[in-house]
């Protein structure tokens, strides 16, 4: 059998799995990751600028124009490497039953040009991502990201500092060159994850380090605490596996440990439920709304139970003058276009139907994750899972998947392992 080829390296040869107990891996020195090429430069622009609310920076329609060049790069894709796309596709037909279902609402949806419209991008969106995996694989995945914030990063303190105005709202939090102070507290969280899994796994450690720390503080500036919350328990799973990685017997001591802790959580929470939950709010510095968000799922509740079954239409609940969106912007004096939490937005859209098929890919997507991981523990190979774990925290109390145009949308079709197929000799 011949090796399969990459689509830029030449041979593709996978990273070898470790079969070592886990002392030894724990003693295992940190090997060099592969160097990245010219190749990466336009994802860690994608990953820079596609957030980047084009307003703020005085370039209006900026994130427009860059996730046009995300959906033409995603055609040339599929165009260009038909071999490559059909067999990516095989191997994870489930994560297109998202586009599937949004370009099929059209059928149903108040709106139905509008549905189709963003089901496509939804599938350009998708398919960017599966080729971004494809091309650069995990290790150039985690540093691409790692650099396109980064650069986010060091805009975002230079901006803070030549314009103020622009960045900072009344009572003193940041945005930085994003729209709201939430998108930069998300991003920030995810720079965490990508920053430490670079620094244990020996990527320039100095820059990881001082990136990480930069990341915290701007985190800490949004005033975000979603995303505070989000990056803590991200970071969690790299905790566990960091001990798991120095042998049995550390690990069998902090699972004692966590299991104690656990324990007494319990019964201090089943004690004091009522009145920690109210301090936890309150030290978060959100109230019993969750800074306005109960009066948005309250809506969305409503609006699900008038069609619980398929729905209204992707996108369909902010587009029609027939739904109570109107209302909702004048109750809340918000031009929101999202209910802050993803399974309501689902459920709006696409009904009983929608909410099974959106949590049947994101644990399939979990399944294949860990699986890859399982065969080559890495602190690299880790990356995807503290992202789910992020993300865990982000559709509860945000939007960032099944949007037609997002980074996590991107980074969710890019942590799945790619399978390629072997050439015949």
């Amino acid at each position: 059998m011949g090796a399969p080829v990459g689509p830029h390296l030449g041979v593709y040869r996978p990273r070898p799995a470790w079969h070592s107990s886990p002392t030894a891996i724990g003693r295992r020195s940190v090997c060099a990751l592969p160097r990245l090429g010219l190749d990466a430069f336009p994802w860690i622009l994608l990953i820079l600028l596609a957030p980047v609310a084009g307003e703020q920076v005085k370039l209006p329609g900026l994130d427009k124009l860059v996730w046009l060049g995300s959906d033409l790069a995603a055609l040339a894709f599929l165009v260009l490497r038909r071999d490559l796309a059909s067999t990516l596709f095989g191997s994870r037909p489930i994560i297109l039953a998202w586009p599937a279902l949004a370009i099929a609402s059209a059928t149903w949806s108040l709106t139905p040009d509008i549905s189709a419209y963003h089901g496509l991008q939804l599938l350009a969106t998708i398919v960017a991502g599966i080729a971004l995996r494809a091309s650069m694989g995990i290790s150039g995945l985690v540093r691409i990201v790692f650099l396109g914030l980064l650069g986010g990063q060091i805009l975002s303190v230079l901006l803070g500092v030549a314009a103020p105005s622009l960045t900072r709202g009344l009572s003193g939090e940041w945005s930085g060159i994003y729209s709201h102070k939430n998108v930069l507290g998300s991003l920030m969280s995810l720079q965490l994850l990508c920053a430490a899994c670079l620094f244990l796994e020996g990527w320039h450690r100095l820059l990881t380090a001082v990136a990480f720390l930069g990341a915290l503080g701007l985190l800490a500036s949004s005033h975000s605490a979603t995303a505070l919350v989000a990056g803590a328990v991200g970071l969690a799973p790299l905790t566990a596996i960091t001990v798991w990685r120095q042998g049995s017997r550390i690990t069998g001591f902090c699972l004692g440990i966590a299991i104690a802790l656990a324990g007494v959580g319990i019964m201090v929470a089943a004690t004091y439920g009522a009145d920690l939950s109210t301090s936890l709010l309150s030290d978060l510095g959100k109230d019993t709304t969750l800074t306005g968000r109960t009066i948005l799922w309250q809506f969305g509740i409503d609006q699900f139970w008038r069609e619980p079954v398929l729905g209204i239409g992707y996108k369909a609940y902010w587009e029609s003058p027939l739904t109570t969106a109107a209302y909702l912007h004048f109750t809340t004096q918000q031009k929101v276009w999202f209910f802050h939490n993803n399974f309501i937005d689902i459920a709006v859209a696409f009904g009983v139907v929608g909410l099974v098929i959106f949590t049947g890919v994101v644990l399939d997507t979990a399944r294949r994750v860990i699986k890859h991981f399982a065969r080559s523990p890495g602190y690299v190979e880790a990356w995807p899972i503290l992202f789910l774990s992020q993300i865990g925290v982000l559709i509860c109390f945000e939007c960032p998947l099944f949007v037609n145009h997002g980074l996590h949308q991107i980074l969710l079709a890019a942590i799945l392992p790619v399978l390629r197929m072997r050439e015949r000799t």
